[in-house]
């Protein structure tokens, strides 16, 4: 009796829809990783990303490995393991450059840091941005749909070249391990919720994208048209300093020398006498 219900146990830990579960998760875990890349991606694009020496205190970024890391102060080790589990990790400014995940575009200057500009003249660039951002992040769900197709335990699989409508083709691309669905029994409602929750993800991310960046926009043009207008108001005020203080002197020296002026007239009879 004993030995048929620890059978019985062992088999029911052991059914492919827990199994299945487990994958589900990691591969929602892995949406939300490359999602994220690509969004720190697109922001560094919009604001820039200085070196990492340059980058102010409590800052955060990513390594190659998608580690998080804090910078904690200005020492020669400023770089911390945001990990509870490994914040006795420390790197330097150079360590911090040589591994971030974007360290071969270091530094990188932002389109909202281009000067001497209008916003106006930016919206073609901000358009191009978003736009190259929502087809990379649409592009991450047709690799998921791809990797639905691939043995589970499989290595990361090459990729044919996949092209979301509208964009440009992606090549050299690699299947997302954590999502391969193949020889699951339970694996079409698996592939269905896979599929749904980075369309989901994709959607949110966008639509809140695009209201960030109109808000972003709002703000940007009125400091530049303040920035435009101090500007010019300071160039008057120069350009006017001379000439309008030597035209208020001049009329102060003028009203001075009127008192000196006779009176002609019958009602300076009628003022009233000095004492």
């Amino acid at each position: 009796m004993n030995k048929a219900l620890t059978l019985t146990l062992l088999f029911a830990l052991l059914l492919p829809p827990q199994m299945v579960s487990a994958s589900i998760g990691e591969c929602q875990q892995r949406v939300n990783n490359e999602l994220g890349r690509e969004l720190r991606l697109y922001r560094n694009v919009l604001f820039g990303k200085p070196r990492a020496k340059d980058a102010s205190v409590g800052e955060v970024r990513y390594d190659t490995d998608g580690w998080a890391w804090i910078k904690t102060s200005a020492d020669s080790l400023p770089w911390r393991n945001s990990h509870p589990d490994q914040q006795s990790l420390q790197w330097s400014d150079s360590v911090m450059d040589e591994s971030d995940e974007h360290a071969e575009s270091l530094p990188l200057v932002g389109i909202f840091e281009t000067k001497r500009t209008t916003t106006s003249e930016l919206i073609p660039y901000l358009l191009q941005s978003i736009r190259a951002f929502e087809c990379r992040a649409l592009t991450l769900c047709n690799v998921v749909r791809a990797s639905e197709g691939f043995d589970v335990g499989a290595d990361p699989q090459d990729l044919t070249t996949l092209q979301q409508l509208g964009c440009i083709e992606f090549e050299n691309l690699k299947s997302f391990p954590e999502c391969h669905l193949a020889k699951e029994s339970s694996g079409q409602l698996e592939k269905v919720d896979s599929r749904g929750y980075c369309n989901d993800m994709v959607e949110q991310t966008m639509r809140r994208e695009r209201d960030l960046l109109k808000l972003v926009v709002e703000y940007d043009a009125g400091f530049r048209s303040l920035l435009q207008f101090a500007g010019n108001f300071d160039i008057f005020l120069k350009e006017m300093r001379w000439p309008l203080a030597n035209t208020i002197r001049q009329a102060t020296e003028l009203i001075g020398s009127l008192k000196r002026i006779p009176c002609f007239i019958s009602s300076c009879d009628s003022s009233p006498a000095a004492n």
